[in-house]
């Protein structure tokens, strides 16, 4: 379970370096970093937020902790904190959404053009889960943002059931059908994560959680 304050921390944390140049200039660079911070707990705090919530920005921001050869590290902390801003189990286009959203709030704050360039290529990436190896900021996030696919049984079994419930609006046969391609998908890569840290920790216990869903799905409506 995430703790807020530490979140706040976080989110100061990395926004301690931004420039003071806010486009606007009625506020203060403060005021500026803890609105933006109240708006991103209010995302990700909706009533149908079962899975893409505060715990899973909190997954990610520790997992992510754990590395520290970092290119970028304020760019690929702010596509943490943005890149599921926009949820919306009916929607397409997310990720475009997220970004948006993610480029202007970092424009107000000053951030440069470079690092709000970087923000939205990682946050674009989640949209297939496509890295490439010789990116490790891109890599390292990717795998953060799927680590959830390497815990515990009991602990993936509480995903599997959240991500349900984001999808309640879905027939039982349409979602087993389309969950089981997605599940599928990720095991017919090579490798499901690629950092060395995240593969040799989690990659065996991610095919066994994701075959162990398919197994659970094809069970339950046969």
């Amino acid at each position: 379970m995430y703790d807020l304050n530490q979140l706040a921390q976080t989110w100061q944390q990395v926004c301690s370096n931004l420039s003071i140049d806010l486009l606007d200039r009625d506020i203060s660079k403060q005021q500026s970093i803890d609105r933006i911070f109240k708006l991103l707990v209010t995302a990700y705090t909706q009533s149908d937020r079962h899975y893409h919530n505060l715990n899973h920005i909190d997954r990610i921001l520790t997992t992510i902790n754990r590395f520290s050869d970092f290119h970028s590290p304020r760019a690929l902390y702010f596509a943490a904190w943005f890149h599921d801003f926009v949820y919306n189990s009916q929607a397409s286009g997310n990720e475009i959404q997220s970004v948006k959203t993610a480029r202007d709030l970092l424009a107000n704050l000053g951030e440069s053009q470079a690092t709000i360039e970087r923000v939205s290529l990682l946050i674009l990436a989640t949209d297939g889960h496509k890295t490439d190896p010789k990116d490790r900021d891109l890599s390292i996030f990717l795998d953060a943002d799927l680590a959830i696919l390497g815990t515990p049984l009991v602990v993936y079994q509480a995903y599997q059931q959240s991500i349900r419930r984001e999808y309640s609006w879905v027939a039982d046969a349409t979602y087993q059908t389309g969950r089981i391609r997605v599940l599928e998908s990720f095991l017919a890569r090579d490798r499901i994560y690629h950092t060395e840290l995240l593969s040799n920790e989690l990659e065996s216990i991610a095919r066994l959680n994701l075959e162990g869903e398919i197994d659970f799905l094809k069970r339950r409506w046969e």
